[in-house]
């Protein structure tokens, strides 16, 4: 079970701890959602902290509202009841209710939340607030005790974490203060030197690779992985060094990186200094209606998932290649 705290214009404020309020008050990132007691992504009990904003647009994220730094306004057409609360709270005089339709003029929306807070159907939300250092660290230290007894931490995740940089490496360095455990899922997008920054206060690394080939990569995502797999290989040295763990993570999409791109990462992966372990999850269409919420197509509607029995292929063929594979997801 997790339980899901959502940073939106209408949540509680946080207080600042004394030793570092007057410190960092300017110092704050993009984040769309934070999960506490999360259990897939790291070891123990985790605290997920999800970026807001990613340098790639993979046609299967499944989390759009993770896409763009800025905030943005999602509706839940299908829960919207027509109550006319959000429209008589709306100062700018955004949304209109027309024969118990309700009519949003994006345009005119200046983000205040304030029909979020009105709507008692859930059905207005502000994806993205920007928090301070200290607002996430009064989060993360609620669950210290459960970091203790789970052997869990905090998981950076998005969106793109990397994508602010640094911030993130602030973050990862006071939680390896406070000597909390901390993870990080990455595509892997930034430049070499501030990566390798990055990585010396993180203690499990899940690196997301898309495709092994450049010209598909950029045609799945919109960019190259020149820079990606350097900073692949750069993982791979300093975590066999330091004794830390990595865990190379694909998306199986069929179609577009299964087959012949499973063996050829499992090649890639087996090349590597230190040789990590692959993860193998399968698409899904959870994220659909999402891009519903934020008036976007979904790139993929007539895509497939992976079925249980071929995934098994799957990691029989990367484990026959002698590397070590799991399958999630499942």
């Amino acid at each position: 079970m997790e339980a899901c705290e959502v940073m939106s214009a209408n949540s509680p404020k946080k207080t600042m701890r004394k030793k570092d309020a007057a410190a960092e008050p300017a110092l704050s990132a993009a984040i769309w959602k934070i999960d506490r007691f999360a259990i897939h992504d790291g070891p123990g009990i985790r605290t997920n902290i999800y970026f807001k904003g990613c340098p790639l647009r993979c046609v299967w994220c499944s989390n759009p509202e993770g896409q763009h730094r800025g905030r943005e306004l999602g509706f839940v057409k299908s829960r919207c009841t027509g109550c006319g609360l959000c429209s008589d709270s709306c100062s700018q005089r955004a949304i209109e209710l027309r024969d118990g339709s309700l009519s949003v003029n994006f345009s005119k929306c200046s983000l205040c939340g304030q029909c979020c807070s009105a709507c008692p159907a859930g059905a207005l939300q502000i994806y993205g607030s920007y928090l301070s250092l200290s607002s996430i660290m009064d989060v993360v230290e609620r669950d210290r005790h459960i970091y203790r007894r789970s052997g869990g931490g905090i998981t950076c995740t998005g969106g793109e974490p990397l994508s602010q940089a640094k911030f993130l490496q602030r973050l990862l360095a006071e939680c390896r203060h406070e000597g909390i455990h901390t993870a990080l899922e990455t595509c892997g997008y930034l430049d070499s030197k501030e990566f390798r920054k990055t990585l010396a206060d993180v203690d499990w690394l899940f690196f997301d690779l898309k495709h092994v080939d450049s010209a598909h990569h950029k045609r799945l995502t919109g960019k190259d992985n020149g820079m990606i797999l350097e900073n692949l290989r750069t993982a791979s040295s300093v975590f066999g060094d330091a004794g830390k763990v990595l865990v190379v993570r694909q998306v199986v999409v069929p179609g577009l990186n299964d087959e012949n791109n499973i063996i050829a990462l499992a090649e890639l992966v087996r090349g590597l200094p230190y040789v990590p372990t692959i993860e193998l999850l399968p698409y899904h269409a959870y994220g659909m209606h999402k891009y519903q919420t934020l008036r976007r197509a979904y790139p993929l509607e007539d895509a497939a998932s992976p079925s249980e029995v071929k995934l098994k292929e799957y990691k029989e063929i990367v484990e026959g290649l002698g590397v070590s594979c799991k399958i999630g997801g499942l």
